[in-house]
Parts: C-alpha cells; structure tokens; sequence
C-alpha cells in the first residue's frame, strides 16, 4: 500500500515527542500542519524535486527565510525516513539547501534610554528591578524570570543560573554553557537586596523542573526571585512580562518599542564598548566561546563610547606631540576622595576606558543605585 506524506510527517513528530522540548515541539507540530495541508495528501513517492521547489515559493509569499528553513528541517527529515524505509527511490530533498537569512541587528538601549527609562514611576517594582539586573548581567529573560533566592548569594556578589522559565514550564538550560557562575557587581547586588525586601519573604513554592532528557521531571521548593505585582504571581513567560510590565514602561518614556531580550543585547554591546574583555562577556552570557559574541549581540555604541582618538593622540604623543599644534595636554581624570565626584563627559568617558569595570557602576548610578567603588 502507498504511504502518503501525512504518515511520514506522524513518524516524525512521534519520534520529536522524545526528543525535542515543549516549546519547541509546539512550534515544530505547527509548521508539520501547514505542510500536511499543503502535500499530505500526496504519495509520498509521488512528490519531486520541482514539487518541492514550488512548495517553497508557496512559503516564500508567507514567511520570513528563517521559518522556510524551520519547515525544511521537517521535509529533509521526512523524506529521510522514507528514503531509509525504502518507500522511495530518489529523495527529492537532494540538493535543497537553506535560504539565506540576514540577522537583525540588535536594538540595545544607549545610557541615555536606560537613565529615561529609570525615571519613569511604575506600580511594579519586582518589574524594574528585573530589568535593572538584566541590564547588569546580560542574562537572557528566560533565566531572569527563573530566578530564585535559592541560587542568590550576595556575600559573594554572584548568582548561579539552573533553570529557565519558557512557556510556563521551568526546565533546565538546554546548553551546558547556560549552566553558569554569574558574577555581580555593586549595583546588582543592591538591586538584588533591595528585591529581597519585596519578595525574599515568600513562602517556598512546588515548581516542576523538566530536565535536560525533555521527560524527566523533578518538583523542587524554590523561592522565585520576581513576582508580577498584577497577579501576585511570579511571572509566568517573557511575553507577559513584555506586554504587563516592559512594553507600558517603554511607551511612558518615550523610547521606541523593543523586546526585553534587548536587555541582553544592552549587556554585551555597552559591555563591549567599555573594552571589557570579550571572553569575560561570553561567560558571564553562558557561552562557551566568543563567536556568539561576535555574531548576535555585540554592537558599537558610539554615543557612549569613549574618545578613542583622543586616547590614540595621548598614546603617540611622546613620540608626534610636536604635531599638535595647540599643544592640548590630555589629562586622566582626578581621582575624588568621596562619592561626590564630578566628572566632564569626556572625563567620564576616559575614565571608562582606562577602568571597564567600573561600566556596570556606571549603569548603576542610572538606576538610582547608591555609588560605590570597586567592581
């Protein structure tokens, strides 16, 4: 009997169900319908290489090249099965490759957003405190909302990242990278404290963990860090917290509409832009190297960079200073014996150079966080 389409897309979904986790089978099982509409019902020896072709200039008229290729990664796979099962002579997935996808730039927020951003009054502190620290530590949103005062330690300014929250579902980091030690600055560490005073009372709840197999479940009594305050809830994925909390607060202080991945993305790049080491930046983000770095979240921030030119000028001055015809002297700024120190722009800047650890305290007097030293 001739097998059609449909019952390879089924042998490839009951064979996703053990492998792939929720929020990625839901998204699998949705594009595995829109292909069994469009050619289930065709043999599955029935179908070309041309048919394939003008299946994905169907797609092309619908989505983006990135979700074309998700719906590829489907058919090669069906195809596959059917190739090894002998149900067909020639796989028409031979010689279909992906399309070519251009990654969005990244939106982080300048220093001037995150100052417009703090000052705005909100109900929800819980709220402001996470993107406060989501700024400060470059973790994804997932793990922010996952957070628990279990895996807090503020005497030793750092945080260990376990868990995640997708889609309501608390699992653990599906790369052993994301497993980290995160290290916390002053501010964060205020932050982190001033939180506590909100939530750090809490009684412990039941939370299921799924685990890295994607079926073993463990139930654990944690204490999440933050609670959405319209709720009295933690929170339950990003895009409740984007539409309740983030989008509202962004729209208040007039910056332009981004996600609270961004905030990731604000780490890095204003990280970046200090001259923090790269390979520092990529641990503290759960990644086992710098390419991701390099690819996805790094950007220059020239409205907050420092005056490199000034820096190259003092650099070779000893050497070319006779071609300085104002004979300009550049100066590091004066060192303050307290906390009012006060700083020229370009002072500041230099300043940041010369020290990049002082970039996360620097965010944090933005925040309204009290000026410490040290990093």
């Amino acid at each position: 009997m001739t097998q059609t389409v449909n019952q390879f897309i089924e042998k490839y979904l009951s064979f996703r169900k053990i492998k792939a986790a929720p929020s990625t089978l839901r998204s699998e099982r949705s594009k595995a319908t829109k292909l069994s509409r469009l050619i289930g019902h065709r043999s599955i020896c029935s179908v070309s290489h041309s048919d394939v072709l003008q299946l994905i200039q169907t797609l092309d008229t619908h989505y983006a090249n990135k979700t074309i290729n998700e719906f590829l990664i489907i058919l090669r796979a069906v195809f596959n099965c059917a190739e090894r099962d002998g149900a067909i002579a020639h796989n028409p997935m031979a010689g279909i490759a992906n399309l070519k996808v251009i990654h969005s730039e990244p939106e982080p927020f300048t220093l001037n957003e995150l100052s417009l951003m703090n000052q705005v009054a909100v109900e929800c502190e819980s709220g402001k405190n996470l993107f406060q620290l989501g700024v400060l530590t470059g973790l994804r949103i997932c793990e922010l909302l996952a957070l628990t005062w279990e895996v807090v330690d503020v005497d030793k300014a750092q945080l260990h990242v376990k868990i995640a929250l997708v889609d309501n579902i608390y699992k653990t980091p599906k790369t052993a990278g994301s497993v980290r030690i995160v290290e916390l600055c002053d501010s964060a560490v205020e932050i982190l404290q001033q939180q506590h005073l909100i939530t750090g009372h809490k009684k412990t709840v039941n939370l299921t963990v799924l685990q890295a197999d994607n079926k073993t479940k463990k139930i654990e009594r944690l204490s999440p860090v933050f609670y959405n305050s319209k709720t009295h809830k933690p929170f339950i994925h990003a895009k409740q917290f984007n539409k309740t909390y983030f989008s509202p607060l962004l729209k208040a202080a007039g910056i332009s509409h981004r996600g609270a991945g961004q905030l990731r993305h604000t780490f890095a790049s204003q990280a970046l832009t200090a001259g923090i080491s790269k390979e520092w930046i990529a641990r503290q983000m759960g990644h086992t190297s710098t390419a991701m770095i390099d690819i996805h979240y790094g950007r220059w921030m020239s409205q907050d960079a420092p005056n490199n030119v000034a820096q190259v000028s003092k650099q070779f001055s000893s050497v070319f200073g006779r071609f300085n015809p104002q004979n300009k002297q550049i100066q590091s700024p004066p060192s303050a014996p307290d906390n009012d120190i006060s700083l020229t722009s370009e002072q500041l800047k230099s300043l940041l150079h010369q020290h990049p650890e002082l970039l996360m305290q620097c965010i944090g007097q933005l925040f309204g966080q009290t000026d410490v030293e040290g990093a």
